[in-house]
């Protein structure tokens, strides 16, 4: 019989594997921005890394629900978030900013100085990483425009990215208490709380991402998340099974595509594999 310190120690394994991929995935990005990987080369070791991390901590919750529970909070959750994040963001940025015209320029070249223009640009610059370009604009937009619902969302994200939840989380309920069905903030708004080590706060990110998953939107971004926390969170893989095809429905990036439908068959799967068992 084996002893009851090797589960223990295999998991100890892996959360050295797992820390170890996430200061790797730190020296990463210090190496790419001191020149000493190139764009290439940063993609494809960012890529394996953050693959390696999710698997690890995948098999982490497998061994050990409990424990891997607690654990996946902090830069666990930023890079897991990374792997969902970076089809929706590109996405977004195609979308939105492959036009002709500069945002902002008006078909006779002048430059619109409205607030909406200027909300464009500041979320070009969001979606392009010129993070602090972005805030600068933002707040100078919410200072002529304090109640634009857009500035406010983007504020938001802004606070997120930083790891700064709260003032995120305060624009958020802002937007909301002019809109209570606003989809984006909703999404956003639980996706920040599902995050938190309470299950308190936990249980109302879930209620926010449902509202956005109910109104059945367009976006792509409200499934993927209510899928994933069905998944790593709550561990019904029907739901995120349900939330990742509903998410399939709607205009992925081509990559996106390709990983959610790899993971729903990965959970269907699980899923003959449990149903074998009994």
């Amino acid at each position: 019989m084996s002893s009851p310190k090797e589960p223990l120690s295999n998991v100890t394994k892996l959360e050295e594997e797992r820390d170890f991929l996430l200061r790797s995935l730190d020296d990463l990005d210090q190496e790419h921005v001191s020149g000493e990987l190139t764009d290439q080369e940063y993609e494809t070791l960012r890529n394996d890394y953050t693959r390696r991390v999710a698997a690890v901590v995948r098999f982490l919750d497998e061994t050990e629900p409990r424990k891997v529970g607690a654990a996946i909070s902090g830069r666990v959750w930023r890079w897991l978030a990374v792997i969902l994040s970076v089809g929706i963001l590109s996405g977004f940025a195609v979308a939105q900013f492959s036009g002709l015209r500069a945002p902002g320029e008006t078909i006779s070249g002048e430059i619109d100085r409205s607030p909406r223009s200027r909300l464009a640009n500041a979320q070009r610059l969001f979606f392009t990483e010129d993070l602090e370009g972005a805030r600068l604009a933002v707040e100078e937009i919410l200072r002529d425009a304090p109640a634009l619902e857009g500035a406010l969302v983007l504020s938001a994200q802004l606070h997120e990215r930083a790891g700064d939840p709260l003032p995120a989380i305060r624009q958020l309920d802002q937007v909301l208490k002019q809109r209570p069905r606003h989809v984006d903030a909703l999404t956003l708004r639980g996706w920040i709380l599902v995050r938190i080590n309470d299950q308190a706060l936990q249980e109302e990110g879930i209620r926010n991402l449902d509202s956005a998953v109910l109104q059945q939107p367009d976006s792509f971004d409200p499934y993927v998340f209510r899928g994933f926390v069905a998944r790593e969170l709550q561990g019904d893989l029907d739901l995120a099974i349900q939330m990742y095809e509903s998410a399939l429905d709607r205009d992925l990036p081509p990559e996106m595509r390709t990983q959610l439908k790899a993971t729903v068959e990965e959970m269907r799967s699980d899923l003959g594999l449990v149903a074998k068992r009994r």
